[in-house]
C-alpha cells in the first residue's frame, strides 16, 4: 500500500503541473482544453491521495495518541490541515471557474471570490507539497537531502509564485470581464 500511495503521489503532483500548463493555455488563448474531463479524472486522484494518506497517517496510530502528543505533532498537523484544506479549495475551484450549460462548460468572471480562493488553494498547496516533498523523496528511495530537495523545494516556490502572480495579473486585467 505504501509504493501505491508514492505512486499516487507523484501521478497527483504531475497532474497538478498538466492542470497549470491546460489552465493557463485556455485562459490565454482562445483554445478551451477539455479542463471538465480533466477535473473529474484530477479530482480522483486528489481524494484517492487523501483517503491513503489519512489512513497512513491515523489508520496506525490510536487518535488520542496523536492529540495527546500534538505540540509535538506540529508539522504532522499542519500537512493534515492543508490536505483537508487543499480537498475543500479544490471543489470551490471549480464551482467558481465554470458554468455548465447545454452547450459546455464556459468561464465564470473572475471576481474577488475567485481570487481571494484562487490564492487560498495556492497557498495551501504550497504549504503542502514544501511540507511533503521530504517524506515523498525518502518513500520513494531518491535523495531526501541536498541538491534534489533544494531544486524540487526551488520549481514548487517558482510554481506557486507565478499561479499567485498570474491570478493577481488575470483579475487585475478584467479576469473573463
Amino acid at each position: 500500500m505504501q509504493k501505491f500511495h508514492v505512486i499516487i503521489a507523484w501521478l497527483v503532483l504531475l497532474l497538478l503541473i498538466l492542470h497549470l500548463i491546460m489552465g493557463s493555455v485556455t485562459l490565454l488563448s482562445p483554445v478551451f482544453l477539455l479542463q471538465s474531463q480533466f477535473a473529474v479524472v484530477f479530482l480522483g486522484f486528489v481524494c484517492v491521495h487523501g483517503a491513503l494518506a489519512l489512513w497512513k497517517t491515523l489508520g496506525r496510530k490510536k487518535p488520542r495518541a496523536l492529540l495527546s502528543y500534538a505540540g509535538r505533532n506540529r508539522v504532522l498537523w499542519v500537512r493534515v490541515l492543508s490536505g483537508a484544506a487543499i480537498l475543500i479549495l479544490a471543489f470551490i475551484h471549480r464551482t467558481l471557474w465554470t458554468i455548465r450549460t447545454p452547450f459546455g462548460v464556459l468561464l465564470r468572471d473572475f471576481e474577488w471570490p475567485s481570487l481571494l480562493a484562487q490564492e487560498l488553494l495556492t497557498a495551501a498547496l504550497l504549504i503542502h507539497i514544501l511540507l511533503n516533498l521530504r517524506p515523498l523523496l525518502m518513500d520513494s528511495g531518491l535523495e531526501s537531502g541536498g541538491r534534489l530537495l533544494r531544486g524540487m523545494i526551488g520549481v514548487t516556490l517558482a510554481l506557486g509564485a507565478l499561479a499567485v502572480a498570474g491570478a493577481a495579473a488575470y483579475y487585475f486585467s478584467g479576469g473573463a470581464a
